[in-house]
């Protein structure tokens, strides 16, 4: 599909998540979820180093687009059926580590176009009414979320009805995700520094690294039936989380000089003279840069050979 700078932000989020694999399937394939998600960390922790360093916002928003595409990779790589292999590096843990929706419905089950603790809170208090529950986030004027597990789970439930009975407002578009985020939570943007959204985006980061590993490590009193399930929400929750940083982060940004997401992802992986995304690194549709994976495409021998032998604390 051909691609320019002028309709990059009117694709809907699953559009960014097929464009993965059509530029780095080749390569994605031999990749584990633990490899795609490291370098999504690894990425996250660049856009916290250069905030606080405070370098050139250009800099800064080529760091936002390379985690923007693997936060996409990590999406496209945890989906599919539980239990089943997609592809043959796959090890049995990873079929487990599944999301049930899509980019912009697990998007969506958490932000029906309102804070999710704000739903909760305003329901608890009577309010059931569209226009009410739809206003933006007051968070900063209230006291702490102190709600227990079982407690988040009920209004979990609750939000999750809401959502689904709203479907048609869900935003179609990425441009239109961002102006969604910015209207439930523009004052509380305002009012925060670019670090401290960048220490919010780290901190979900690690929220969603831990429902990762709950996909499969479990206590013996909660291996129960239907725990699996919320675990898988909770992993699809902590992913739109960060996505919901993620765009904080580009309206802060933006405070400066306009700019949206899809831009700042165009800038990087765009190319108005290939009419397409394309790699940066190589400058082609499909990514063909000499990578090696091992052992998916060379023997770990070969790397072991690598390995310089020692001798009395010295290299050989």
């Amino acid at each position: 599909m051909r691609h320019s700078h002028a309709e990059v932000g009117l694709l809907q989020l699953e559009d960014y998540v097929r464009l993965v694999p059509q530029i780095y399937g080749a390569h994605d394939q031999n990749r584990s979820i633990w490899d795609v998600w490291c370098h999504t960390l690894h990425h996250g922790a660049a856009v916290a180093e250069r905030i606080r360093k405070e370098v050139p916002a250009d800099k800064l928003f080529t760091e936002v687009a390379d985690f923007s595409l693997w936060l996409f990779t990590a999406v496209q790589k945890l989906s599919g059926g539980l239990g089943r292999r997609k592809t043959i590096a796959e090890t049995p843990i990873e079929t487990l580590i599944r999301i049930e929706s899509s980019c912009s419905d697990l998007i969506w089950h958490r932000y029906p176009g309102v804070c999710h603790v704000c739903h909760a809170r305003r329901r608890g208090r009577g309010i059931t009414s569209r226009s009410g529950l739809l206003r933006p986030c007051d968070c900063f004027h209230q006291t702490p979320d102190r709600r227990g597990k079982d407690e988040k789970r009920a209004d979990s439930r609750l939000l999750r009805q809401f959502s689904e009975a709203n479907q048609g407002r869900k935003p179609k578009t990425i441009d239109a995700w961002q102006q969604m985020f910015a209207s439930i939570y523009g004052a509380n943007i305002k009012r925060l520094s670019t670090a401290e959204i960048g220490f919010h985006l780290m901190e979900e980061l690690g929220e969603a690294s831990d429902a990762l590993v709950r996909m499969y490590s479990y206590t013996v009193s909660d291996f129960r039936t239907g725990e699996p399930n919320w675990r898988q929400a909770r992993l699809e929750g902590q992913i739109a989380d960060t996505f919901s940083w993620l765009f904080s982060l580009v309206d802060k940004l933006s405070e400066t000089k306009p700019i949206t997401l899809s831009q700042v992802i165009w800038r990087r992986y765009g190319s108005d003279r290939l009419n397409s995304f394309r790699c940066p690194v190589c400058d082609k549709p499909r990514c063909s840069c000499p990578l090696l994976f091992i052992p998916a495409t060379r023997p770990t021998a070969d790397l072991l050979e690598k390995y310089q032998r020692r001798r009395r604390g010295k290299r050989v």
